[in-house]
């Protein structure tokens, strides 16, 4: 439990926050601003959850796998199949027809490619990081 990114935990949270919003453009218009702030606040609490089981299954993994990009990789992979799995389980709690379905699935496609998004920009931003401290270290080593 040591091993849990919170703060990842918590960006996922924000990102199911932006991923709500989102849903709200291409939703539907008539939904009344009560029920469109629970849609967002919803959605948050499923990026809380992704995210919180992404990281634990994350931390599990051995430590062999320590290199950067294997874990961005594994750990956008992990997301994609929590994502899916939570999506897929809430359309069959609310018995979605099949017609609906149908239509959702795209929802399903907007959702996971603004999560490789999220999860490529974070891997930039952390290559940007590793980046900016490897000029650091050169410069305090010169000095």
């Amino acid at each position: 439990m040591e091993n849990i990114h919170l703060i990842n935990v918590v960006k996922s949270f924000f990102l199911g926050l932006f991923i709500g919003v989102i849903l709200q453009f291409t939703g539907q218009s008539d939904v009344s601003l009560s029920n469109a702030i629970l849609v967002v606040l919803a959605s948050g609490s499923i990026g809380f959850i992704v995210g919180l089981l992404t990281e634990w299954l994350t931390s599990i993994l051995p430590i062999s796998m320590a290199k950067a990009r294997t874990y961005f990789f594994i750990n956008n992979l992990i997301a994609l199949v929590v994502t899916t799995l939570i999506m897929i389980c809430s359309m069959m709690i609310t018995n979605m027809s099949m017609g609906k379905a149908k239509e959702s699935i795209w929802i399903l496609w907007i959702v996971l490619g603004v999560i490789c998004i999220a999860n490529l920009f974070d891997y930039l931003m952390y290559r940007r990081a590793q980046r900016k401290l490897q000029t650091f270290k050169a410069l305090m080593k010169d000095k």
